[in-house]
């Protein structure tokens, strides 16, 4: 590629790229559509004020900015070399992560398989859920298919699984790991289609290509045609599944629908954010950045009355802050005009409902975070693989906050597990300073 301008692929995904590329320009559009558009494609109300305005830009500059200082930030070096004997030596990624990835994806798998059962058994059959699948795709999300508590939440342990698999070089060894791992797309599929879930695809589909194609060095316009190639392909599975999803009740399918669809689930989140800010700021503190609390079976709605010399103790949000986020927001929506068929807030957004303006400073440190990982990914495949699934959260920036997310949490704990095992077997090498008259002093000891 002599006498050409190449780049590694990777600079594509970066937080600051992404802020550049896609935040930047969600919010640009927003403000240039116009309110009728809003309520015929919608039917949802626009709410832009310039308090709004200037929230929103301040949190895509807090969070780039955060993301441009995190990126300077590294590990101490003897700490950095450890960590990377560990984790990339043989001895450990065949006899000990291997196994425990093997079992990530068995668990996945299985929990996938158990789900559909009962999906299956609820219609009284496959071919009654097909048809019912095929005539009213609302119905099976909601009652058929509707969530298995904890084994719906055991799928989620392929999110972290799948990367760490392929980061680490583990699918070339034996065909297990590859069955399972082709067998949790095709279920994850699936679920995109007949559940009516397209982000449990991008899950798995998001941290694979970023983990295929981040290590390639290319020229910069075929680094243009792999942002234009990855935007098409994410184009075409909302495509696909929104065939399913809406079309069996409008039989609308044009492009200009779709398109307006696509961009609607964007466009929408930023105008629910756009009212959070100005009329409930704060309004359910720490509803969204500890829901993984909140919602976890038995300690979310953990209640014990009359306790000796304590009386009533709760874990429950409602009876800790007073207010029901799920009773809450729906009738905040409808006394602003808003469609609670778009429900979300966008990250900003979300993180104003928690603490108004004092969002600022968390977008700020979620930059922090996401711009020293993205550094990190560079030489270590732990945090390849983590940075991988925390992409899915930097592309759904301007529309959810995946990275608070209850469906997060299994691959977090995944990933905190084999953070441990590698960090408890690294070793710092002892360094030996200089004593004082020139006698050397004993090495010091490792941590």
């Amino acid at each position: 590629m002599r006498g050409y301008a190449t780049i590694e692929l990777r600079q594509l995904f970066s937080p600051l790229g992404l802020a550049a590329a896609i935040y930047v320009p969600l919010l640009a559009l927003f403000v240039l559509t116009s309110p009728a558009l809003f309520a015929s494609e919608f039917r949802s109300t626009k709410h832009l004020t310039a308090t709004s305005l200037l929230y929103f830009s301040a949190a895509i500059v807090a969070f780039a900015f955060g993301a441009a200082f995190g990126r300077s930030r590294e590990l101490r070096r003897p700490l950095r070399d450890a960590f990377e004997r560990v984790a990339t030596d043989d001895a450990y990624r065949v006899k000990r992560l291997a196994p425990f990835v093997r079992g990530l994806l068995l668990v996945a798998f299985v929990a996938y398989l158990g789900w559909f059962a009962i999906g299956v058994a609820r219609a009284g059959g496959p071919s009654e859920l097909v048809h019912t699948w095929l005539s009213n795709p609302f119905y099976v999300k909601t009652v058929l298919l509707r969530t298995v508590p904890g084994l719906t939440t055991l799928t989620q342990v392929a999110v972290a699984a799948v990367p760490l698999a392929l980061a680490f070089g583990l699918l070339g060894r034996g065909g297990r790991l590859r069955s399972l791992t082709v067998s949790l797309f095709v279920l994850a599929t699936v679920r995109s289609f007949v559940f009516s879930e397209r982000l449990a695809l991008l899950e798995l589909a998001v941290p694979v290509v970023y983990l295929l194609i981040a290590e390639r060095r290319v020229t910069v316009s075929k680094a243009v045609l792999y942002a234009l190639g990855v935007g098409v392909a994410i184009f075409a599975v909302f495509t696909a599944t929104e065939l399913r999803r809406t079309y069996a009740y409008t039989h609308n399918f044009s492009v200009s629908r779709v398109t307006a669809r696509f961009f609607g689930y964007y466009l929408t989140s930023i105008d629910n954010g756009s009212v959070v800010i100005d009329r409930y700021p704060a309004a359910t503190p720490f509803a969204n950045t500890g829901q993984m609390l909140w919602r976890a079976p038995v300690v979310g709605s953990l209640r014990v009355d009359d306790l000796p010399a304590v009386g009533t103790v709760s874990l429950r949000y409602r009876d800790i802050f007073g207010r029901d986020p799920d009773t809450f927001w729906p009738a905040a929506f409808a006394d602003q005009g808003l469609n609670y068929e778009y429900n979300v807030f966008t990250t900003p957004g979300f993180l104003a409902a928690d603490f108004g303006w004092f969002a600022l400073p968390v977008l700020l440190l979620l930059g922090v975070y996401s711009g020293a990982l993205y550094t990190r990914a560079r030489s270590s495949p732990f945090h390849r693989a983590l940075y991988a699934v925390w992409l899915v959260g930097l592309l759904e920036f301007m529309r959810i906050a995946y990275f608070f997310d209850t469906r997060a949490l299994p691959a977090y704990v995944a990933f905190a597990a084999v953070y441990v095992s590698i960090a408890r077997r690294a070793r710092v090498p002892a360094t030996v300073t200089p004593a004082p008259g020139g006698a050397r002093a004993a090495p010091a000891s490792s941590p």
